[in-house]
C-alpha cells in the first residue's frame, strides 16, 4: 500500500509539472500525429497526459486479467484478508486446547491452519497433539511440515529423534540429528538428546571425545554431570565384564589427570564399594581428603560398610573440632561408626546430631541402635519421631 502512494504521488507532482512549466513559460507546444489521411494534433501536455492514462490503464488491465485467471485456475483466494483472521483464530483456539488437554478440539483447530504463515509452530502443536493420541506416524508427518521452516526446524528434528528414540531406533535418531548444520547441532537440547543417546547404548569412549567439543556449548553444571556420568559408565562396564581385579588394573593405567578429576574419582570409588571393596574404597576417601571434605566424594564415606573404620573415623571427628556446628559431619560419623559396629560413638554423635537439627535417617539409626541393645520402647520412639518427618 506504501509503494501505491508514493506513486500516486510522483504522478501527481509530474502532471502538476506538465501543466504548470509551460504556462510559466508560455509555450503549451503540440503534439502532430499523422495516419493516412488522418491527423491528431494535440498540445504537448494533453499528449502527456494520455501517456500516462495508456499507461494506468495497461496496468489496470493486466491486474485484472491476471485476476481473471487465478480465478479460472483456482488460485484465487476469495476473501483473503478474512481468511487469514479465520486461520489465525484457529491457530490459538489449537493452542488453547492442547494446553488445557482437549485433543480433538485441538487437532481440529490445528488442521485449520495448513495454509496460514505460523513459521512451523502450527505445525508442532499439530505433531504434540498426534503424539498425545498416540500416533506416531502422523506426528511425524506434521513434523516433516515443521521442518521445513528455519525456525522451527531445530525443534522439529529434536522431537522426530525423541519418537524414534522412544522406538528404539537410535540410529535413526542420531543420523537426524548430525544432519544440522554447525550452529544448530551446537543447541544445549540437541547436545543432551545426543550425550543421552550414546549413553544408552554405552558409547562411552566416543561420548567422551564429543564431550570435549561441547564444553563451551553446555552450561557448566551439564557439563560436570556428563563428565561423571561418563566416568561411572565406563568403569561400571569394565567391572561388570572383568570384575574388581581388572578393575583395579584399568584404574592404575590411567594417566595421571584422569586419576586427579574428581568425577573419575567419585565413580571409581563407586565401583570400589559395589564390588565389595570397601577397605580399598576407604584407604582412597581418606587419602584424597586431607585436605577437607570433598562434596563429591564425601557422601560415600555413608556407604562404608568394614569393622575397622579408624582411619575414617580419625577424619570425620578431626573436621568436627574444626567445624563443630556441621549437623551432617555428626551425621556421616554415626553413619560410620554404625556399620563398623561401634554402637556407643554411633549414639553419641547421632544424638549430638538430632539435638541440632531433627533428621528421618539419624533417627531411624538411633532405632536401629536401641533394636541391637534389644531396647524395644526407645526403638519404637524413636522410629515414630522419623516417620513424622518429611
Amino acid at each position: 500500500m506504501k509503494w501505491l502512494v508514493i506513486a500516486l504521488a510522483v504522478l501527481a507532482a509530474f502532471i502538476v509539472a506538465l501543466i504548470v512549466g509551460p504556462m510559466i513559460l508560455g509555450d503549451k507546444g503540440y503534439v502532430l500525429i499523422s495516419l493516412g489521411n488522418t491527423a491528431i494534433e494535440t498540445s504537448l501536455i494533453g499528449f502527456c497526459i494520455i501517456i500516462i492514462c495508456a499507461i494506468i490503464s495497461w496496468y489496470i488491465i493486466s491486474k485484472l486479467v491476471l485476476w481473471t485467471l487465478s480465478l479460472v485456475t483456482g488460485s484465487h483466494r476469495w476473501f483473503g484478508a478474512l481468511g487469514e483472521r479465520k486461520r489465525k483464530r484457529a491457530f490459538y483456539h489449537g493452542l488453547q486446547s492442547l494446553a488445557a488437554g482437549d485433543l480433538k478440539s485441538a487437532h481440529k483447530a490445528l488442521s485449520q491452519t495448513t495454509n496460514g504463515d505460523f513459521e512451523g509452530v502450527n505445525y508442532l502443536a499439530a505433531a504434540q497433539v498426534a503424539q498425545s493420541q498416540n500416533d506416531p506416524q502422523k506426528a511425524r508427518y506434521f513434523l516433516l511440515q515443521a521442518a521445513e521452516y528455519d525456525s522451527a526446524k531445530v525443534a522439529a528434528t529434536i522431537v522426530m529423534a525423541r519418537i524414534d528414540v522412544s522406538e528404539g531406533k537410535y540410529t535413526d535418531a542420531l543420523e537426524k540429528l548430525d544432519s544440522l548444520d554447525e550452529e544448530e547441532a551446537n543447541n544445549p537440547q540437541v547436545i543432551q538428546l545426543k550425550a543421552s543417546i550414546m549413553a544408552e547404548q554405552g558409547q562411552w569412549q566416543t561420548l567422551q571425545e564429543k564431550l570435549s567439543g561441547w564444553r563451551k556449548a553446555l552450561p557448566k553444571e551439564d557439563y560436570t554431570a556428563w563428565s561423571q556420568r561418563i566416568a561411572k559408565g565406563k568403569l561400571a562396564e569394565i567391572a561388570s565384564k572383568n570384575g574388581a581385579a581388572e578393575l583395579k588394573t584399568h584404574w592404575e593405567g590411567l594417566p595421571r589427570k584422569i586419576k586427579q578429576d574428581d568425577a573419575y574419582r567419585a565413580a571409581y570409588i563407586q565401583q570400589l564399594l559395589e564390588q565389595g571393596m570397601h577397605a580399598e574404597a576407604q584407604t582412597l576417601l581418606v587419602e584424597w581428603q586431607k585436605r577437607g571434605p570433598h562434596p563429591a566424594l564425601f557422601p560415600y564415606f555413608t556407604q562404608l560398610n568394614i569393622p575397622n573404620a579408624a582411619p575414617s573415623l580419625r577424619l570425620l571427628e578431626s573436621w568436627i573440632k574444626q567445624d563443630s556446628e556441621n549437623v551432617e559431619l555428626y551425621s556421616t560419623l554415626g553413619r560410620v561408626a554404625f556399620n563398623a559396629g561401634d554402637d556407643i560413638l554411633a549414639e553419641k554423635v547421632l544424638l549430638k546430631a538430632v539435638k541440632m537439627e531433627s533428621n528421618k535417617d539419624d533417627l531411624l539409626l538411633l532405632s536401629a541402635i536401641s533394636e541391637r541393645r534389644h531396647d524395644s520402647t526407645t526403638a519404637l520412639q524413636y522410629y515414630k519421631e522419623g516417620q513424622q518427618l518429611v
